[in-house]
């Protein structure tokens, strides 16, 4: 059975504040999916104007992202310093220190967040595939183009 503190309530907000944090981090990491699946059509379609926009909102979400992580990594310490231990709580830890209801929360936003969080490598390295592809067919192009000789004074008239 979870422990409950004797600031229990005081937790009990923090963890609550928490849980608002990882929602709000699952929405972006969502967020962050679609933006590297709509980079990847991007890629395939060689669509630049669109591969720019893409990597411009998939900027201002890695920000968002630093945000977030430092919210959530403050609250874990304060947690974590109210509980009178000294390393940090992780998530897994703090699903066992709180109460039911908020753990399977946490244990839900957890999980998708590990969901997320393994989709998005998995888009990511896809991209990362394609483009490096790309860079490989253009310098074998330009190898190709470079061996090319230019006419000879034969074609001229």
């Amino acid at each position: 059975m979870p422990k409950e503190n004797s600031n229990g309530s005081a937790n009990s907000e923090l963890v609550l504040e928490l849980i608002e944090v990882l929602k709000k981090e699952a929405s972006l990491f969502e967020t962050f999916l679609e933006l590297l699946e709509r980079q990847q059509k991007a890629l395939i379609k060689n669509d630049i104007d669109t591969l720019n926009l893409v990597t411009e909102e998939q900027r201002h979400r890695v920000i968002e992202a630093g945000i977030l992580a430092r919210k959530r990594e403050g609250i874990i310490g304060e947690l974590s310093m109210k509980d009178g231990t000294r390393d940090n709580y992780t998530v897994t830890k703090l699903i066992e220190a709180v109460s039911g209801g908020q753990a399977r929360v946490l244990e839900q936003l957890r999980e998708v967040i590990l969901d997320l969080n393994e989709r998005i490598d998995k888009v990511r390295n896809q991209n990362e595939m394609l483009i490096d592809r790309s860079r490989e067919i253009i310098m074998k192009t330009m190898e190709m183009l470079a061996r090319v000789k230019m006419p000879d004074d034969g074609y001229r008239s």
